[in-house]
């Protein structure tokens, strides 16, 4: 951090008016910034690969001690020490640093090891730094390898409390290795991924012929290696990027056909390109697919992305007729099936910013390794030396000891005994401190014969030392001994191929077309997604969930909205959501969707929606009902919840309390609240005033302390409910088996039995029902197969499903 200029004399400090030339602003104000962002914060070195504040979050790592074989230590720990220490510019940059850095798919070599929520390819942010944990990764001791043996060179921080190192260790070419990117002012760098094992590999034979070719080069490492996989395409932009530091990279997915029923196929798509958002690839393709109602995309049947944790597995399913290949080309034109990677290996060097060729990163980075190994040797040796200076004089002592322990004896205080010692047997003070603190026990024959042993051991390492200072060659041997040793221990298998370029990709007119509004349906899933799909796709769709359902495909909340309007969702938290329609990614029913934190990144962990509704200015005065599971019901004007933020309080929650209602107000209708005790209220609204939009509301039912709201709904004299225990026992029940009562009052027994109500929901004809019990276990059930009950009864084993632990809402909109 820069320090404060002492301007007290200077012609800022009267109050006149001050002319300069915009040259001399220019460089007494751009300059200096524009080298702080070029050289502190936007380029890594050459020598180490790392921008300052990843080498900050390694080294804090180092120093608070989250080693690979101890115990993960909470994320925010970690960035509150690096940013009060070394990095005061905001945990913000800090934390991305360090998840990029334990992300598989955006490292090379992961440097730390994630324990949470750290994002995924579908473009799913990490969770926050105070859910999450985190330690180094095994491959990180070596960058910080001998950091302690002052290998490198050392500034003080920001404050001047501490130091830092100026770069790391850096045992491997990590700049090969993990690549790079970032933009400073006026210079970038785009550095790609290499494959470990192929760059230590390339750093031996370059110690053994400094003067080979790129040719030979890429014998041994033939290109970038990407960690999501994928076919580099082969081509002289290669060889072009490693003599010149700049060049263009063609990337493809790696696909598949597979053959279906009834002659049909599939592409399979199982690796994507570097840094391709692999969901937001498959919604480009149905948006052509839909696009292009007469063309050769026309031909895809259906898109289902089948990930999981065993792999990467999309499938572009096609109809009978259709032609693979010209499908396959036209994938490759319009989508990032195919990409492009601009090269730009700039980096620090020498102190300045340069764009380098492969050739010459890896000069700086042998010629460094070189330094390391030097200053490791001679810090060793200066301990050895200390070491064999305190044990002459430990022998000195032993083969006159009788004589040492009459002068200790006879001496007043340490201080006479010391002096003493020095003058009879002309020894240096740490050699007279070193046999005053001796013990007794060392004075066995064994322990005689230990400390000659150690110190002709000594001598040998001395004598080893100081001819490696002495002779660079040998310095050099030991770079490439560790450095080939490290590709032995942490090596592995290229994940990109080299592919061929094939046969050019034929010209086609482009399948997209202008941005119409469009009607789509909303989607949130259970499993925390949000989709929106077409109304042309909606009905397509197969809503048969009747055989293996799965949580990706229960539309558990969902609402009919425009591509032009914007929509509100309400969180368990209490939150409020402001999300326009045209940014949630179009996908089909059946498809995954994008995790909400793809368009909220304020949201926490464990937030899920309750309910998504169409907000605009003519319902302003409208209202809308929210109920807590403490049973605080409270009234707000939609006019409230207009705000220019993204995200805004919606209600005002107690500790340990979840929103779980908020809808429309429906004055006409009677409001019902179910317990997980089995009880319930029916109660009327008209005495619930309206209040602020972050109030508390006011008490709708007497709960007992074990007790919560659990489900709730507005009614009318006709309408029922299903009600679920968590033993898969349901029942409908008419709500006029409910009685009336005012607000705040305890309610009646409304399921028989000793088994905890889980889940109760008006009926509606397009609402049917999916349960989940402990083992995971998944089975769908119409509303029409729950028999009509008495509250007194324990209602009927619908299901085949024991233990459940949810009841998900199966939304089918008109």
């Amino acid at each position: 951090m820069a320090k404060r200029k002492d301007v007290t004399n200077s012609e800022f400090s009267s109050n006149k008016v001050v002319s300069k030339a915009l040259e001399q602003v220019m460089q007494e104000s751009m300059l200096p910034y524009s080298e702080f962002v070029i050289m502190d914060r936007a380029l890594p070195r050459v020598e180490d690969g790392l921008k300052p504040v990843q080498r900050r979050v390694l080294y804090s790592m180092l120093e608070v001690g989250v080693l690979p074989d101890r115990p993960f230590r909470k994320s925010a720990r970690i960035v509150g020490d690096c940013m009060g220490k070394y990095h005061p510019h905001g945990d913000r940059s800090i934390y991305d640093t360090m998840v990029r850095m334990a992300q598989d798919f955006n490292m090379g070599e992961v440097l730390v090891n994630g324990h949470g929520n750290f994002g995924s390819v579908d473009g799913d942010c990490a969770a926050a730094m105070r859910y999450t944990e985190a330690k180094l990764a095994p491959i990180s001791l070596e960058l910080l390898r001998d950091i302690e043996k002052n290998t490198v060179s050392w500034s003080y921080n920001f404050d001047d409390s501490c130091k830092e190192p100026d770069m790391l260790p850096g045992r491997f070419p990590n700049l090969l290795v993990n690549g790079g990117s970032g933009i400073a002012v006026g210079l970038a760098t785009n550095i790609p991924t290499h494959n470990l094992k192929e760059a230590c590999s390339l750093v031996g034979a370059f110690i053994d012929n400094p003067n080979m070719t790129v040719d030979d080069m890429m014998q041994i490492m033939p290109g970038p290696d990407f960690p999501t996989g994928g076919y580099l395409l082969a081509s002289s932009e290669i060889k072009r990027a490693y003599e010149t530091g700049k060049g263009k990279l063609i990337l493809r997915a790696k696909i598949h056909i597979e053959n279906g029923e009834n002659g049909k196929k599939s592409i399979v798509i199982t690796e994507i390109p570097y840094q391709v958002n692999k969901s937001v690839l498959l919604q480009k393709i149905a948006k052509l697919k839909e696009a292009d109602e007469t063309g050769v995309l026309s031909n895809i049947a259906d898109i289902v992305d089948e990930s999981d944790r065993s792999g990467m597995r999309a499938v572009i399913k096609l109809k009978k007729e259709a032609k693979v290949n010209s499908i396959i080309n036209a994938l490759y034109k319009s989508t990032d099936l195919q990409t492009s990677f601009n090269v730009n290996m700039v980096a620090i060097a020498d102190g300045k910013p340069k764009l380098l060729s492969l050739p010459e990163i890896l000069k700086y980075y042998v010629d460094y390794q070189q330094k390391v190994i030097y200053n490791r040797t001679k810090f060793d040796l200066e301990v050895a030396l200390k070491k064999e200076h305190i044990l002459e004089g430990l022998l000195v002592a032993i083969q006159n000891i009788d004589e040492v322990v009459q002068i200790i004896k006879n001496s007043k205080n340490t201080t006479e005994a010391k002096i003493t010692l020095m003058e009879r047997f002309t020894l240096t003070d740490v050699q007279a401190q070193a046999i005053l603190d001796m013990r007794l026990a060392r004075l066995t024959n064994l322990e005689v014969n230990k400390l000659v042993t150690e110190l002709n051991r000594l001598k040998d390492l001395i004598k080893r030392y100081t001819e490696i200072l002495k002779s660079p060659r040998m310095q050099m041997k030991i770079v490439k001994k560790e450095v080939l040793e490290i590709a032995k221990s942490y090596g592995t298998d290229r994940k990109c191929a080299i592919a061929e370029i094939d046969s050019e990709i034929p010209e086609q007119e482009s399948v997209e077309k202008d941005e119409e509004v469009q009607d789509v349906h909303i989607i949130y899933t259970p499993i925390n997604t949000l989709k929106a799909v077409t109304v042309k796709s909606y009905n397509l769709s197969s809503k048969d969930l009747s055989s293996n359902p799965s949580l990706m495909e229960v539309p558990c909340v969902s609402l009919r909205s425009q591509s032009n309007k914007n929509i509100y969702a309400f969180t368990n938290l209490g939150n409020c959501i402001k999300l326009e329609v045209s940014k949630i990614n179009q996908s089909r029913l059946k498809d995954r969707g994008a995790n909400l934190s793809a368009y909220c990144k304020y949201l926490d962990m464990d937030e899920k929606v309750v309910n998504i509704l169409e907000l605009n200015e003519s319902q302003a005065e409208d209202l809308l009902i929210f109920v807590s599971s403490s049973g605080m019901i409270k009234t707000t004007k939609v006019g409230e919840y207009f705000a220019s933020k993204q995200y805004i309080g919606a209600t005002k929650l107690k500790e340990n309390e979840n929103l779980i209602y908020v809808d429309f107000n429906q004055s006409n209708k009677k409001l019902a609240l179910f317990t997980k005790n089995g009880l319930s209220v029916l109660i009327d609204k008209d005495d619930i005033a309206v209040s602020g939009r972050v109030s508390l509301g006011v008490k709708g039912i007497n709960l007992d302390s074990n007790d919560k709201v659990v489900s709730v709904a507005q009614v009318d004299g006709g309408d029922s409910f299903v009600l679920f225990a968590n033993n898969g026992y349901s029942k409908t029940l008419k709500v006029s088996e409910l009685t009336l009562v005012a607000r705040n009052k305890k309610g009646q027994k409304v399921f028989k039995g000793e088994e905890g109500l889980i889940f109760a929901d008006k009926v509606e004809n397009n609402v049917n029902y999916v349960v989940e019990n402990s083992n995971k276990n998944l089975e769908y059930i119409s509303h029409t197969k729950i028999p009509v009950s008495t509250k007194t009864s324990v209602g009927k084993k619908v299901g085949k499903l024991d233990n459940i632990i949810n009841v998900y809402r199966y939304v089918i909109d008109d």
